[in-house]
């Protein structure tokens, strides 16, 4: 005799659930990743390795504590080539690499990275060996030297100047010393923790 009063009851509850769940609200839905920004900051991360740093904005290197660089100054040869120190320091120098199609980048990345780069700067008509010592973006000026005698030999040129004198003199071409063999891959290697590849697939390098 109670069934009309529950099943009142029951049909009453069930129409509030209805009505309190309804359909979802106009405007409000869920946001949705976007699969084409994903995808554009995957490829981004995935252009430069993950040991790329950059090359800073400034840098330096105390060229008076690489003996290897004083014992080559000392006994430089008197070259108007960068080439030919290939040849003429054979038997004095163990390892030396000559690199070809640098850019200004390219030196910056060798400071950083600890090498000093040996190149012929040409100025009225003379030219001189010298080493780059460091740089400065602020200032856009390079800063070149002797390590026998940094402080003394020391120029300043702006980047417009240097670039002027180190193509007239080098050819766009640099020497590097170091304690170790340095091959075209190891110096490849060495730029990609600093510069995009196309700034440097054109280098090539000779060394012994």
């Amino acid at each position: 005799m109670h069934t009309p009063f529950y099943y009142t009851v029951s049909t009453v509850a069930l129409c509030l659930l209805v009505v309190s769940c309804g359909p979802a609200p106009q405007g409000e839905r869920m946001p949705i990743p976007s699969a084409t920004r994903a995808q554009s900051a995957s490829t981004e991360s995935q252009k430069l390795p993950a040991s790329w740093t950059g090359v800073s904005s400034a840098a330096s290197i105390d060229v008076t504590k690489k003996p290897l660089l004083k014992t080559f100054f000392r006994t430089a040869p008197s070259v108007t080539r960068l080439d030919d120190l290939y040849a003429t320091t054979r038997g004095t120098v163990e390892n030396i690499a000559v690199v070809s199609n640098c850019n200004l980048e390219v030196l910056k990345s060798f400071v950083v990275t600890g090498w000093a780069p040996v190149i012929l700067l040409r100025r009225s008509g003379k030219g001189h060996l010298t080493v780059v010592m460091g740089y400065n973006d602020v200032a856009q000026q390079i800063q070149v030297g002797n390590p026998l005698g940094a402080e003394r030999a020391e120029r300043r040129l702006t980047y417009s100047d240097f670039q002027k004198e180190w193509i007239t003199g080098s050819g766009s071409k640099c020497v590097l010393i170091t304690p170790q063999k340095l091959n075209e891959a190891a110096i490849h290697t060495a730029l990609k923790k600093h510069l995009p590849e196309d700034l440097f697939a054109r280098i090539q390098v000779r060394s012994r």
